[in-house]
């Protein structure tokens, strides 16, 4: 089961359920202060005093349903096998909470384009028919704009269009998706489609750039 949740949703409820055994999958140096083992793919450890686990996100040393609850903030972006990762998520947790950049913010933001494991590698979104996570690769078709102290300003009045959240429990639907993308304007034009699954991206559609006053 997965649904659309929120990270206010997630923090209540783990605070509902204080005897769970939380893991912040993927903490950086910042993690959830409700969580009681953290572990990254870098080694993080000194900026906690409890539990730290240096580990790659979809490969970890833990055991089979160890912890009641894992987050994963912003790693499926990144990992390099989302199904190899999904399937470690079910095999570690018996329910958690994953949060991903809306594909628009993760062009947007400077530094996604990096080289893994710090770049994006997927656009990450939930299919509300389906109930899916969607996996599709990560094309830079908008010019990165938003530094790091942007996001933060606009965070609070746009979160709903820069992050998307979703809440599972035993298992996690998900889909791997070529880079096909459709848009039907609802009137008399018909639907476009753009496929870039096996070509660059077409010079009408590439590095939209916002413009400057």
């Amino acid at each position: 089961m997965i649904k659309r949740c929120t990270r206010e949703y997630t923090i209540n409820l783990i605070s509902k359920n204080k005897k769970w055994n939380v893991l912040d999958l993927g903490a950086g140096s910042d993690g959830w202060i409700c969580a009681d083992v953290y572990a990254d793919i870098e080694d993080c450890s000194s900026s906690y005093t409890k539990r730290f686990v240096q580990t790659s996100a979809d490969d970890t040393p833990f055991n089979d349903k160890e912890f009641d609850f894992v987050t994963t903030t912003h790693i499926a972006e990144h990992v390099p096998d989302p199904a190899k990762f999904i399937m470690e998520l079910q095999r570690i947790a018996h329910r958690g909470y994953i949060e991903v950049t809306t594909p628009f913010f993760c062009n947007a933001a400077v530094g996604n384009s990096n080289p893994p494991p710090h770049g994006h590698v997927w656009w990450v979104t939930f299919d509300d028919d389906s109930q899916n996570l969607v996996f599709k690769p990560r094309l830079a078709v908008v010019e990165e704009f938003l530094l790091p102290q942007d996001t933060t300003f606009l965070i609070p009045f746009f979160r709903d269009s820069m992050v998307t959240g979703v809440y599972w429990e035993k298992t996690i639907e998900f889909e791997l998706k070529k880079a096909i993308f459709t848009y039907t304007a609802g009137n008399s034009d018909p639907e476009k489609v753009f496929d870039l699954s096996d070509k660059e991206i077409p010079q009408n559609v590439k590095k939209w750039s916002p413009r400057r006053f």
